[in-house]
Formats: structure tokens, C-alpha cells, sequence
């Protein structure tokens, strides 16, 4: 990287690259669009260290160092023409003239965030909700197993939507306008975990072993000692990374009104909810969003998600779970095996996800260490 380089729109990089449209920004980073030096797309973008003094003091910085080194790994998870399915793939690290970390090229996701359909209300597809969790859990289930992965950090924040245009073909997909009833075009539609900066390679856990070899040439730097994620962790400790995302999912859908038809569905997601974390959430049914709303009543809207007092119910459902889980570190793989089981019982068809066991060439004695 260029001595001169200046973490701004238009700077240019490495290879080629400078950096594009800023896409958002927090206190350990800042993430930029990449382009080619032509302007066009470069297909990848760029996540940038920022306030550098702050991070050596929390620990992001090195944070933002296992980020890369986990993603990477995770690469090695990837299909034989290169796809990555189920996580944003992770790039090359960019160092400065002097070695240190300054930042990390990552795949650019095709879609938006998951979290931005479910902000709206009226938002009440559950064909999306449910192959948005089945491919979440999946994705999880082949990460844990294979290497050992734990995202600790699992929510709706951190699930992105990737549209794979060649699945398309020359269709379009219709316009995302949320209406009652609207569905979202699911064709060539992929979901994608992202942000590694809290997860963790437990060392004994992973069962692939070829790709453990491969991945011990990526070495995770250790969490200091000062850094907050030691309290964050110990917080959230026996509260798996299932529990986590299952909760997020509560929180959204709590008091959405759904098509009527959609109620076996529905009926599965809280199923799901009730299993891993202890709790109910409401549903009302309609045939249009007026007389749900009548249904529920002026209080029940106040506190359903939208309403004035929604973050009082949210906190509830978030404490309540905590201290009252059902089932908090239910594996991925158990929680699509209850899922099939359910589907059975709300007399719906199977999933067309696969919830037989993952078979690897493993090494016995293994001893578990986080990393």
C-alpha cells in the first residue's frame, strides 16, 4: 500500500483498486466499495481500520486481525468453482509499508441486509423467514463441524442477502415493495453470514481434517488479555451461537400480523423459538393488515414490532430469554433436525435441506482449545 494512502473515497489502494462509495461506517472500521482504476466495479470490498489508537486500547484492532484470519479459513469451505455458500468470502489483508494491519478485502455480497426486510412491519413473507433460517443453520452446521467454527455473534445484524443473477437468468425479479401478503422472489436467492470479529475456532471441535491442516497455516492471533471481548464473552457464555440468532428472529417477528395461510409456517418458526429459547411470541392472522391491526387492539400494536413502546417488549423478550432459555446451546444441526421433526407435525412438506450427519476423516483425541 502507498505510504501516502488516505482511508477516503477515490484513494487509491493495491493492484489497481481504489476505494469507492463509503457503504458504512462504525468505531473500529470503516467499509468502502472497491473500483477498478477505469471506475468500473471492482466486485469486492474494502474494510478499513479506523481509529487506530482506540483499537490497540479495546483490542479491535487485533479483533479486526482474527476477523481476516477466520474468514479465511472459512474459505476453505468453498465449492469446487470457488463459490462460498453461506459466508461473505474473505480477501487478501492489506499491510502498510511497515507491516501493520490496516484493513481486509472482502466479497461483494449481491442484496442488502436481512434486518432492513424485517424493519418494516408489514413484512410478513415467511417462505423468506424460513429459507433465510434454514440456510443460516446450515451454514453454521457445515462451519462448526468441519472446522470448528463459532460465530458468537449471531443475529439478523449479521445476515446478508446475495441474489445469484445466473440463476436468473434473463428474469428480473419483481420489485421488493413490501405489500400484506407480497412475497419476495427467492429465485437464485442466498443468504450470507458476515462480521467474524467476535467468532471463534474451538481447536477439537472440527472433523474435517484436511481442511484443519490447511487451515493451521492461517494463525488466529490471540485475544488480549485487556480487550473487551473477555467480558462479552463471558456474558454470553453458555448461550450458543443457535440461541443467539433464534432470539434476533423472536425479537422481529414478535406481534406481526400474517396472511392466514401462512399459519402452519408460522407456527413452525415459534416452535423453534419455544425450543431454543423459552419463549412465545405473538402472531395474528388476517386477510389484510387493517383488520389485523383492529384485531390486536391499541396496546397490543403500542408494543408489537413498529409500535412506540416495541423496545420495552424487545428488551422483555431479550431478558427473558436470557434468563430463562429453553434450550441455549442447542447445535445448528439439532435445531434442523427439530425443524424436520415439526414440519412432520404441522403436516408440511420436508425441507429441501439435508439433515443427515456430516461425515469427515477424523483424528481421535483431539483436545478442545479456543482459538
Amino acid at each position: 500500500m502507498k505510504p501516502d494512502f488516505v482511508g477516503e473515497s477515490g484513494a487509491p489502494l493495491a493492484r489497481g483498486w481504489k476505494l469507492g462509495k463509503q457503504l458504512g461506517a462504525g468505531i473500529q472500521g470503516a467499509v468502502f466499495l472497491l473500483e477498478n482504476e477505469d471506475g468500473s466495479d471492482a466486485g469486492r470490498v474494502f474494510k478499513q481500520v479506523r481509529n487506530k489508537e482506540i483499537g490497540e486500547v479495546t483490542g479491535n484492532l487485533v479483533g479486526l486481525e482474527r476477523e481476516w484470519a477466520i474468514g479465511r479459513q472459512l474459505n476453505l469451505l468453498d465449492e469446487p468453482d470457488g463459490y462460498l455458500p453461506g459466508f461473505m468470502q474473505t480477501g487478501s489483508k492489506v499491510l502498510d509499508l511497515e507491516g501493520n494491519f490496516v484493513g481486509m478485502t472482502l466479497e461483494k455480497l449481491n442484496g442488502s441486509d436481512v434486518l432492513d426486510r424485517f424493519e418494516d412491519p408489514l413484512f410478513n413473507d415467511i417462505d423468506y423467514i424460513l429459507n433465510m433460517i434454514m440456510q443460516v443453520l446450515s451454514a453454521l452446521d457445515r462451519a462448526q463441524q468441519a472446522l470448528g467454527f463459532f460465530h458468537q455473534d449471531m443475529r439478523l445484524d449479521n445476515v446478508m442477502e446475495h441474489r445469484l443473477q445466473e440463476e436468473l437468468g434473463d428474469r428480473k425479479p419483481e420489485a421488493d415493495e413490501t405489500q400484506f401478503g407480497k412475497t419476495v422472489d427467492l429465485r437464485g436467492l442466498q443468504f450470507k453470514i458476515i462480521d467474524y470479529g467476535h467468532a471463534v475456532i474451538i481447536k477439537g471441535e472440527g472433523k474435517d481434517q484436511e481442511k484443519i491442516q490447511k487451515a493451521k497455516r492461517l494463525k488466529i492471533p490471540d485475544v488480549p488479555a485487556y480487550s473487551l471481548e473477555i467480558p462479552y464473552r463471558a456474558i454470553f457464555n453458555e448461550r450458543g451461537d443457535v440461541w443467539r440468532f433464534v432470539r434476533s428472529v423472536a425479537q422481529a417477528l414478535e406481534g406481526r400480523t400474517w396472511p392466514r395461510d401462512s399459519r402452519p409456517k408460522v407456527k413452525l418458526v415459534q416452535a423453534l423459538i419455544r425450543k431454543t429459547c423459552g419463549i412465545s411470541i405473538r402472531a395474528h392472522y388476517a386477510s389484510s393488515i387493517e383488520s389485523g391491526e383492529r384485531k390486536k387492539g391499541p396496546l397490543l400494536q403500542l408494543v408489537s414490532f413498529g409500535g412506540s413502546l416495541f423496545p420495552v417488549k424487545w428488551l422483555d423478550i431479550m431478558l427473558r430469554a436470557y434468563v430463562l432459555p429453553g434450550h441455549p446451546t442447542m447445535q445448528a444441526r439439532e435445531a434442523l433436525e427439530y425443524l424436520e421433526k415439526k414440519r412432520a407435525q404441522y403436516k408440511l412438506k420436508p425441507s429441501n435441506f439435508s439433515t443427515s450427519p456430516i461425515s469427515f476423516e477424523s483424528t481421535p483425541g483431539d483436545s478442545k482449545e479456543v482459538a
